[in-house]
């Protein structure tokens, strides 16, 4: 029986649709993001690619001319029907910054940035 993920969930995450790139080693995937969080990312990739869990790779969330992109090191956190979960593990300071941005401004109450903020920190 699949394990109910939003149990787990302390981080509230953002819908969207943006385009990304993701990198494993030398092989290059093009996708969507399904939505985000401080803490990860899920989406869709237009190939039939299924990374082992526990894989490190690299995406590239494009933006816009503003926000150029959301660059995050990532560790492959499950893989469910299509869609592919990663956990961040690092994350350049500009990319964190417009990430911070981008759930800010998604979020209707700053209160709930804070939060997630320290539940960040806190590890």
């Amino acid at each position: 029986m699949p394990e109910d993920t939003s149990e787990r969930r302390r981080f509230n995450r953002i819908a969207t649709d943006k385009p990304l790139l993701v990198r494993a080693g030398e092989v290059r995937h093009i996708g969507s993001v399904l939505d985000i969080s401080l803490h990860g990312l899920l989406f869709e990739l237009r190939a039939d690619w299924r990374p082992a869990c526990g894989s490190i790779v690299q995406a590239s969330i494009m933006l816009d001319e503003q926000m150029p992109r959301i660059n995050i090191d990532g560790e492959v956190a499950h893989v469910q029907e299509g869609r592919i979960g990663i956990r961040c593990v690092g994350m350049d300071l500009e990319s964190a910054s417009r990430l911070r941005r981008m759930v800010e401004l998604n979020l209707a109450d700053s209160k709930l940035l804070e939060r997630d903020l320290a539940q960040l920190i806190a590890g």
